[in-house]
């Protein structure tokens, strides 16, 4: 089980980050992510695989001014 959020989804073996993210609906190219407290940089979203347990915290960004 990998948590999104504090919500519970269930882990597939090899699931990554970007993978995570997309099933989820959030378009990597516009969250801010955390992954068991650390900042993953952008480009490292499509290959790092999330272990179980692994909380997965995203944020949206927001633009205007």
């Amino acid at each position: 089980m990998i948590y999104l959020n504090d919500k519970p989804v269930p882990a597939r073996e090899g699931l990554t980050l970007g993978g995570l993210l997309e099933g989820a609906g959030l378009d990597p190219a516009l969250v801010v992510v955390t992954v068991d407290g650390k900042f993953v940089p952008r480009p490292e979203y499509r290959s790092l695989v999330l272990a179980d347990g692994a909380r997965v915290r995203a944020w949206n960004l927001l633009s205007g001014g």
